[in-house]
């Protein structure tokens, strides 16, 4: 074994490369920039070691700091359970963990297993970066497909391959503080509320608390121009961005259904003013903080503050599903494991993917995420936790997001709907309808040069 790899981390994915998505936007889940800059471990150790006949399997994650900590235990497992394989768990630093994964895979000096969020996966399968892991699965260490919670398997796959297996994830649900709510009498929200008692709610708790015409209780803090999360409002008034053969956008992005969504949630923050503006737009979520600090009752977003939430002093933690329009739905932010093409060691490759990602790996991530595997999160009491349960229920209400129809979503899609986001929240009396119109031809010229 070759403990000191894994104790110290590689860092060797370090080609400098441009283009692609930065991690808080491209990644499935919003990972830290690394708190520090990790050993360098020494080449000949590590030739040492495959000299005397043991393999060496490269992992890269763009998880950091105390994040790494639950892979370190499931490497620990693996190898002692595995005697002859070991593992070096690589944290990728920087803004172009994407771009330095494929520069890596097009030199040939590629990771064996990647960590890849799931609105990555068409862009790395079209590069042909990936393993389709089917065989494997039904091969001579195979793979109970069943042992997964609701749609967690679905997001790895691209044109009905399976190339990703889950690591963590989260739907969206709204935390609400029930101090505030106390505090102002003003009931908690059940699961069966819709956008009008959303609004209701939202309208109680907006308070101007000293007179001086300002705001300083919100009732809900927004993610602002976040597009993954907007997803979910257009699913809940019943359209889609764009069709599902992923050729157009026009008549689809610009429909009546996604007018609804748009206006609604750009009058939340002025019409109805009850969400506080975007302190950055380019920063995830917009930058604020009220929820956190005690001055918004509600948070709509998914899972990753909920621990410092637990925490937090100010606050009284409740969470509850989104409300509804019409019928639930949600969407689902998603990160997972897939063996890079081109791996000499595919077999040593499959078994830890198999492990990392499966029950044994499952038992160590439920200290620190979701579980992917359901019995897991049922044996832990997670399925009926009032906290943990809400976003586990999601699962049965997911839409496919757009990503899912397109190689191209990120390029042309998304940008178009961050400008329309951007636009309404900006401006009061921004025209929605034409606003949208204009985007929809934008998103379509562009999608129509990419699909040539």
């Amino acid at each position: 074994m070759i403990s000191t790899l894994r104790i110290k981390l590689a860092v060797v994915l370090s080609v400098i490369t441009t283009g692609l998505s930065g991690v808080a936007c491209g990644m499935a889940m919003p990972y830290p920039e690394p708190t520090e800059t990790p050993d360098i471990v020494e080449t000949t150790e590590m030739a040492e070691t495959a000299a005397q006949g043991e393999i060496v399997l490269r992992v890269a994650t763009g998880d950091s700091g105390s994040g790494l900590v639950p892979h370190q235990k499931i490497i620990e497992q693996f190898e002692a359970e595995n005697p002859g394989i070991s593992i070096i768990l690589e944290s990728v630093e920087g803004r172009d963990y994407y771009g330095r994964l494929l520069t890596a895979i097009a030199a040939e000096d590629a990771p064996d297993i990647v960590q890849i969020g799931d609105d990555a996966l068409p862009q790395f399968v079209g590069q042909q970066a990936l393993l389709p892991l089917d065989g494997l699965m039904a091969g001579d260490y195979p793979l109970d497909t069943t042992i997964y919670l609701p749609g967690l398997l679905a997001a790895g796959q691209w044109q009905e391959s399976q190339y990703l297996l889950p690591k963590d994830y989260s739907t969206l649900a709204v935390f609400y503080n029930k101090k505030i709510f106390d505090a102002y009498d003003v009931p908690y929200p059940t699961d069966d509320w819709t956008w009008d008692m959303f609004l209701e709610t939202a309208q109680a708790l907006t308070k101007d608390t000293d007179g001086d015409g300002n705001t300083d209780m919100w009732g809900v803090q927004l993610p602002a121009s976040w597009t993954t999360g907007f997803e979910y409002w257009v699913a809940a008034a019943g359209g889609s961005l764009i069709r599902a053969d992923g050729q157009k956008v026009e008549g689809y992005f610009d429909s009546p259904e996604v007018v609804k969504a748009v206006q609604f949630y750009g009058d939340l923050y002025n019409t109805y003013g009850v969400a506080p503006l975007p302190v950055d737009f380019n920063s995830f979520g917009g930058g604020n903080h009220q929820f956190e600090n005690g001055q918004a009752a509600m948070l709509l977003f998914g899972r990753w503050p909920q621990a410092s939430l637990l925490d937090n002093e100010a606050v009284e933690l409740g969470v509850v599903s989104p409300p509804q329009l019409d019928h639930k739905t949600n969407i689902l932010i998603w990160g997972g494991f897939g063996i890079v093409r081109d791996t000499p060691n595919q077999e040593a490759a499959w078994r830890f993917l198999r492990f990392y990602t499966g029950r044994p790996g499952s038992e160590v991530w439920k200290d620190w995420a979701l579980p992917a595997v359901e019995t897991v999160a049922d044996e832990a009491g997670l399925t009926a936790d009032p906290i943990e349960g809400v976003w586990l229920q999601q699962l049965d209400y997911l839409t496919p997001r757009g990503y899912t129809y397109t190689p191209h979503w990120e390029q042309a899609v998304a940008p178009a709907l961050r400008r329309v986001l951007e636009a309404v929240i900006i401006e009061p009396q921004a025209d929605v309808d034409m606003i949208l119109q204009e985007a929809a031809r934008d998103a379509q010229a562009e999608l129509d040069i990419l699909n040539q």
